[in-house]
């Protein structure tokens, strides 16, 4: 295969993983086009980006989480948080792939346990209990914490369909 046939590929797959961002984006940015379960919504970027870093590696998973957390951005208030949080989620899950991990869905299921909850609490904390708002309990024992297990389940699918991309654009 010559290297403008690679290069072709790689430009189609990088391509088609950012289309699969921005449709997760609208998804999970817009109200009524996810389920949502009693009022709890899942957050479908940080399982694709873990997915797609630990596929396409540190540098192009950190981008990847800039532009997920970019997307995210302009629905949210937050001020760059999201992307600054994703682009640190996608380096390190290349980083790790990379170095001790293997890549399978037991380890991504691992890094989305991780990171989930790490940015389910921590936005709740920040909100609720530094910003001083009431029912701080109330909404991480209704919203938050439903919200993690909602998007861990969600992970499989994700993974599954991640791969399945992946692997039509890599040659054996």
């Amino acid at each position: 295969m010559t290297m403008e046939t690679e290069r072709k590929k790689l430009i189609l797959r990088r391509g088609s993983l950012a289309l699969i961002l921005l449709v997760l984006s609208v998804l999970q940015n817009t109200e009524g086009f996810f389920p949502q379960i009693f009022g709890v919504r899942a957050l479908l970027l940080i399982p694709a980006v873990i997915c797609i870093a630990m596929f396409e590696r540190d540098v192009a998973g950190m981008f990847f989480g800039l532009f997920a957390g970019a997307l995210w951005d302009m629905h949210a208030s937050g001020a760059s948080f999201n992307a600054l949080f994703l682009l640190t989620v996608g380096f390190i899950c290349g980083t790790l792939i990379n170095t001790i991990m293997r890549n399978n869905i037991v380890t991504a299921l691992l890094l989305t346990v991780i990171f989930v909850p790490v940015y389910e609490i921590g936005y709740w904390f920040f909100h609720y209990i530094v910003g001083g708002l009431d029912m701080a309990a109330f909404m991480l024992w209704r919203y938050y914490l439903p919200g993690i297990a909602y998007t861990i389940v969600l992970l499989p699918v994700t993974f599954i369909f991640i791969r399945a991309v992946e692997k039509i654009f890599v040659e054996e």
